[in-house]
């Protein structure tokens, strides 16, 4: 996915995460909009918001990005997905054992 691809999908997705209706192909996506704002996507065309988009896509791509909350799969391999969603599950038992302890 190139970064015009990325804002696309951003500008039409972003708006539709507050009902939990956003469908993700790109984590990379995702955490664009995030930095962007996005308040900004629905403002902007892609001309408007190429430079600083792809600057801050140029970045994304480059990092190990978390996973989308509500949506974990998007973008990552299998095996990692479940070491994920096992770490998830040990911070939850690790966080539940110091309310129990205190």
């Amino acid at each position: 996915m190139m970064a015009e691809q990325g804002f696309l999908e951003a500008a039409a997705q972003f708006p539709l995460r507050a009902a939990g209706r956003d469908r993700w192909t790109s984590r990379a996506a995702f955490w664009t909009a995030v930095r962007f704002g996005g308040d900004g996507l629905q403002v902007h065309a892609w001309p408007q918001a190429r430079e600083r988009w792809t600057e801050l896509w140029a970045i994304a791509t480059r990092e190990h990005l978390a996973p989308i909350p509500g949506a974990p799969e998007v973008g990552a391999s299998p095996s990692t997905v479940a070491a994920e969603q096992n770490l998830a599950r040990m911070r939850a038992i690790v966080q539940r054992g110091k309310h129990v302890h205190r």
